[in-house]
């Protein structure tokens, strides 16, 4: 019998960034689902009147593979450090 590999949890990763600054505001990490969607729509009216703040909710089975795949977010970290997760 062959082993079937385990599926990683899902973590959701709610941002809060400001185009204006070029920064991530906030960021929460909740393994919940729907606790992720509910904790979404508490940041959106949160930051509702701020046309420049953006607040997504993204999904994944690590930090790194949010950090390779909306480097936008992630400002601080060095080009050659996202390079490598690349490889």
């Amino acid at each position: 019998m062959t082993a079937v590999p385990r599926r990683s949890r899902t973590i959701h990763f709610l941002i809060a960034y400001d185009h204006d600054t070029r920064q991530r505001i906030r960021m929460q990490r909740l393994s919940d689902g729907a606790r992720a969607v509910v904790a979404y729509g508490e940041m959106e009216r949160e930051y509702e009147h701020y046309p420049r703040v953006e607040v997504v909710l993204l999904g994944a089975d690590s930090e790194e593979a949010i950090r390779v795949t909306h480097p936008n977010y992630f400002d601080d970290q060095p080009l050659d450090e996202l390079l490598d997760l690349v490889r």
